[in-house]
């Protein structure tokens, strides 16, 4: 392992994986003034680079949020991070506004450790120095409580996902139909049927999903289809 000394980072190879290019090019650069040999890669260059890893691993500085790609979908970091760790990287996320659930999947994965944006730069330049080193920047109980996050929120969605199996065909399509923004008046018009039929189904719904609005109901069913990679 490479060895940083510290305030230096001696060469030490740092990727930042972040799709907003200001702060990018900005940690990147803060990095090359301590020394690291730090380089920023494209998000659509991601997937190209666990393929084709070229020079000894280091540190990945790894955003979770990557913004939607070419066909409109999510690029979830924490997808990421798993190949990036078995090719020998070692990886920080970097959190924005991501929900506690996305950090605890990527520390799960494999992450040493998570640093909010909020923070300064000299905290997440010291966090970098310390991964560098070998050192630990998450302790075990901040560990043991990533993990228990990511085990409620797995039978959370395990639950939803339950739920959702409860609906007959035509009630998924109308909650589809809620969750694209149509009213009950247009779901009626949509199926050539009555508004009664209509307020029925949505009734039934949110008694089989074990919810009190249709608010609810919309966001169990587009959470739940974006996990699964699909669009809501």
């Amino acid at each position: 392992m490479q060895q940083v000394g510290n305030g230096s980072g001696n060469g030490y190879p740092v990727l930042v994986i972040d799709d907003h290019e200001l702060f990018s090019t900005s940690l990147t650069m803060a990095l090359r003034n301590e020394g690291f040999d730090a380089r920023t890669l494209p998000v659509a260059f991601v997937r190209h680079f666990l393929g084709h890893v070229e020079g000894p691993p280091g540190l990945v500085v790894l955003d979770l949020d990557l913004g939607h790609d070419a066909g409109g979908r999510l690029i979830n970091g924490t997808d990421l991070v798993e190949g990036l760790r078995s090719g020998g990287w070692k990886v920080l996320v970097v959190s924005g506004s991501i929900e506690r659930p996305a950090i605890a999947a990527a520390i799960v994965a494999g992450a040493i450790g998570s640093v909010p944006k909020s923070r300064s730069f000299a905290e997440l330049l010291r966090n970098v120095g310390a991964a560098a080193r070998g050192e630990s920047v998450m302790t075990r109980d901040e560990y043991e409580d990533w993990v228990e996050c990511h085990r409620r929120h797995v039978a959370k969605e395990r639950e939803h996902a339950r739920r959702l199996t409860r609906l007959s065909p035509r009630e998924l399509e109308v909650l589809e139909l809620l969750a694209e923004g149509k009213r009950a008046a247009s779901i009626a018009q949509h199926f050539v049927v009555s508004m009664p039929t209509v307020r029925t189904h949505i009734r039934s719904i949110l008694t089989k999903l074990e919810v009190g609005s249709q608010l609810e109901a919309v966001a169990m069913f587009r959470h739940q289809y974006d996990v699964n990679g699909r669009s809501a």
